[in-house]
Parts: C-alpha cells; sequence; structure tokens
C-alpha cells in the first residue's frame, strides 16, 4: 500500500459489523484500520451474498444421498467416512435427528477423503457403520454420485467437509456453524 505522505485525514467512520473504521483522505484514498489499530487494509468491502442452492439441485442432493434419518425440516449433510468433526459429533447428529429430516450424503474432494466418499456408496454404508469404515471399495457409480454432488458444491465455492444445506437451500459450512444454526431452526 503506498499513502501520500503526509496524510490529512478527510474522515473516520466506524464500522461495526467489520469491527474497523472506514478512513478516507483529503486526497480521495480509502482504507480500513482495524479495531485493534495494527493492521491496514486496502480495497474495497463488499458484502458476502449467503450462499443459496436451488430447488433443483436440492432434487439431485435427495436422489444421491446415501441414507436418511429423522424427522421433520429436511437437512442435506455433506460428510464423509473419515471426517474427524464429524465423528466427534455423532451425538449432535443423533439430536438433531428429532427435528430434521437428514440425509447423509458422502462427498470428498481428493485422496483419501475421495475414496472414503465413494465406498461409502459402494459399501451401502449405513447410519449404523457410517464412520466406521475400515476398507476401500471402487465402483463407478460411487464415483459418478461422488462427482456429481462435488461439481455442484464447488460452484458454490464449497471445498470442504462438513457442510449442511437447509430445505430452502441456505448453506451451512463448518460443524460450529451448522451446530448453531440448527440449534435456532426449528
Amino acid at each position: 500500500m503506498t499513502f501520500k505522505f503526509p496524510f490529512v485525514v478527510k474522515s473516520v467512520r466506524p464500522m461495526e459489523v467489520f469491527n474497523s473504521c472506514e478512513i478516507e483522505t483529503s486526497s480521495g484514498e480509502r482504507f480500513w484500520l482495524s479495531a485493534d489499530k495494527k493492521l491496514i487494509i486496502e480495497g474495497a468491502i463488499f458484502k458476502v451474498p449467503d450462499l443459496r442452492f436451488s430447488s433443483a439441485d436440492l432434487k439431485v442432493f435427495k436422489k444421491f444421498a446415501l441414507f436418511s434419518f429423522g424427522n421433520g425440516r429436511e437437512v442435506f449433510l455433506f460428510t464423509n467416512p473419515l471426517c474427524d468433526a464429524c465423528r466427534k459429533n455423532r451425538r449432535f447428529l443423533r439430536e438433531i435427528s428429532k427435528r430434521f429430516r437428514v440425509y447423509v450424503i458422502p462427498v470428498g474432494f481428493d485422496g483419501r477423503e475421495f475414496k472414503a466418499a465413494v465406498s461409502a456408496y459402494c459399501l451401502k454404508l449405513g447410519k449404523g457403520n457410517f464412520f466406521t469404515l475400515t476398507e476401500f471399495k471402487m465402483c463407478d457409480s460411487g464415483k459418478l454420485k461422488v462427482w456429481s454432488v462435488v461439481d455442484r458444491l464447488k460452484r458454490l465455492g464449497i471445498t470442504g467437509i462438513p457442510a449442511a444445506v437447509l430445505d430452502n437451500g441456505t448453506v451451512l459450512v463448518g460443524i460450529e456453524n451448522i451446530k448453531k444454526n440448527l440449534l435456532k431452526l426449528n
């Protein structure tokens, strides 16, 4: 960042949502100063639109669900038999199944994660043994399902798991975000 020194501050505007102040100089430069005054950020700040899938995508997700459990509003859970965060939060999955119909869709973006997702389809894993995968088994139908779902996820920039999609198409990424938002819903 190159400032014209000395510069005269024309305005300072606090931005609560970004936890910073927008600073405009008399020469027209604009930058942001972090609340702790340690970081200067140059450029433009935009509100990122909510990630949302179409109803057509939701139909595809339902079609490619390996299994589902629970009752209530539909939630599509993108996970993997090797997902540590998912394994550690199995109790949470049981809790939400009391209020939601959870569709489990195996995905893997590369390497072992991809092989595990394909294997989940090929071995027809279910609710009781999904997170206990002990062998990899590859099959063409499993690969096609994983590729189809991963392509849709990547279109919105989702390249990691766990992720969830609500019945209105809203995307939740990361276990903490999923937990926080699903607990708020009824």
